[in-house]
């Protein structure tokens, strides 16, 4: 059954479906601040738990330049509890001070999360700041007071933050009608380029571990494969900025996951088809009886890219995962595909739209924020316990649209409500899409991924989700949507009806085709 997963995911994400054909373009400027910081989540009868921050401020408010929107995860890294975990979203204001490189930055995040048997409660994490930064060119450092707390669980307390923060622009390109006259079509262009992959990975040998001394016992004669996503960004040729998200699907450790940031280096071998790749990353990791330490874990990789033209790529590399603190330290291997996008936009501000030349070609992406409620079927968890009547997650979305009717999914779902805390679901997928009216569309979408943690009962962790909805549209940007469908694993008890609720937020970028 993983396999006939395995092969769904990649027709998902790399089909070869048309992207949008527009021949005017429109391109606007955003900033992007891309963050990394640390604070202490306050305990109570045990040591404190360090929490690294991994996320991004996006200024997407046109007529508010200096409000942003923050995608963020607070995660362990030190302490006892290895594997807690959270996700989610909030709002912030930067304000310069005296046209000098000092700003205040105060905002407000809300998300979901839990996890390591934490007293996470319902898995609600919650966080106000305001800080101090000092821009230095291309980055910022930051430091000042901020709240962490599980307010339905016994976590949290006044801190002391700190971090850095990269500076760094997104342009979107929005298509337009025009006449051919008042196009520019010699701009100078600069390219930026992204890799995109879907990984799986095996453990093949354990130095140590990898399983806590509380571990279910046989848990060690299982294999242990996980499944993930991986995005690059490249700072030149050779050296490019990496994020790999893992989830296990297999070995009994459902609730495990791992999300790890580094840097990369890719140098051609004998032909341009082949290149040598090696990354080398940390952050946070844990859940599944997994002994991780407090959470922190670094991963290297030595690997083999095989170029297959039309900007496809197979990947085969050897890694090692090691927790400093924790013994968790294992040789694995890692195969994935992969798909390069070399997105373009113009070195300066247009004063007339752009005209895209024949090598060129507008994709349109999307991200959005939702709530996931559940509604539960009859029996019980883990421990024994019924499930709850429902309970709430928070999600994320992220979109690539291949044609008019056809979407790519990919999805990631964290509990803040109810008795889960550390329960939570990553998802790929596709949905298809009806428009019925100017603004209106309905769509049919069918997800396959992995979930687990909070005791909910979902056998290996694999499972999918297929449902109806319906989306408004709102300006050019910005849209609204409801679905509503059914949720089950492989394996397991848990097969519950859920309902979403969710606003996102469309973009489109042009890519060259060689």
């Amino acid at each position: 059954m993983k396999n006939i997963f395995f092969h769904f995911f990649v027709l998902l994400l790399f089909g070869q479906l048309s992207a949008q054909n527009a021949q005017n373009v429109d391109f606007k400027i955003h900033k992007v601040n891309y963050k990394l910081s640390y604070e202490i989540l306050g305990m109570k009868g045990e040591p404190d738990i360090g929490m690294a921050g991994i996320g991004a401020d996006l200024f997407i408010f046109e007529r508010v330049p200096n409000l942003y929107l923050t995608l963020n995860s607070y995660s362990a890294v030190t302490g006892e509890r290895p594997g807690l975990i959270s996700f989610g979203a909030g709002l912030g204001y930067v304000q310069s001070l005296f046209n000098s490189p000092l700003a205040i930055d105060a905002g407000i995040f809300v998300g979901g999360g839990g996890g390591a048997g934490a007293p996470d409660g319902g898995g609600l994490i919650t966080r106000e700041h305001i800080n101090l930064s000092y821009h230095l060119k291309n980055f910022s450092l930051f430091g000042g007071y901020s709240r962490l707390d599980f307010p339905t669980g016994d976590m949290g307390g006044n801190n002391f933050n700190f971090g850095v923060s990269l500076s760094s622009v997104f342009e979107t390109a929005y298509p337009i009608s025009g006449n051919d006259s008042d196009l520019i079509t010699d701009a100078e262009l600069k390219k930026s380029r992204f890799r995109f992959t879907l990984l799986g990975s095996r453990y093949l040998h354990f130095f140590n571990g990898p399983f806590t001394s509380s571990s279910i016992t046989g848990l060690q004669n299982k294999n242990i494969q996980l499944v993930g996503i991986g995005i690059d960004k490249f700072i030149d040729d050779k050296f490019y900025v990496a994020l790999k998200l893992n989830g296990a699907v297999t070995g009994g450790i459902d609730g495990y996951m791992s999300y790890l940031i580094g840097l990369g280096f890719e140098q051609p071998l004998w032909t341009r088809k082949l290149t040598f790749d090696m990354q080398a990353l940390g952050g946070p990791s844990g859940g599944g009886g997994i002994a991780s330490g407090g959470g922190a874990t670094l991963q290297g990789t030595l690997g083999l890219r095989a170029h297959l033209g039309n900007q496809y790529e197979l990947k085969a590399a050897l890694g090692q995962t090691w927790a400093p603190e924790g013994s968790f330290n294992g040789t694995f291997l890692e195969l994935g595909l992969s798909r390069n996008f070399n997105f373009i936009s113009p070195e300066r501000d247009l004063d007339k739209p752009y005209g895209l030349k024949p090598d060129e070609k507008l994709h349109g992406f999307g991200f959005g924020i939702l709530n996931r409620t559940y509604f539960s079927p009859a029996g019980t968890d883990k421990s024994g316990n019924k499930y709850d009547e429902l309970f709430n997650l928070i999600g994320f979305k992220v979109s690539k649209k291949l044609n008019k009717h056809f979407t790519a999914l990919g999805s990631t779902y964290w509990a803040y409500q109810g008795s889960y805390g550390a329960y939570a679901e990553g998802w790929l997928g596709m949905q298809y899409n009806y428009p019925f009216a100017a603004t209106w569309d309905a769509h049919v979408q069918f997800m396959g991924g992995a979930a687990g943690g909070g005791g909910i009962d979902l056998g290996s962790g694999l499972a999918f989700h297929y449902g109806l909805g319906l989306s408004k549209t709102i300006g050019n940007n910005w849209l609204l949507s409801l679905d509503a469908g059914k949720m089950q694993g492989i394996r397991g008890n848990f097969k519950p009806y859920y309902l979403d609720f969710g606003i996102g937020y469309r973009f489109f970028q042009v890519e060259k085709k060689h």
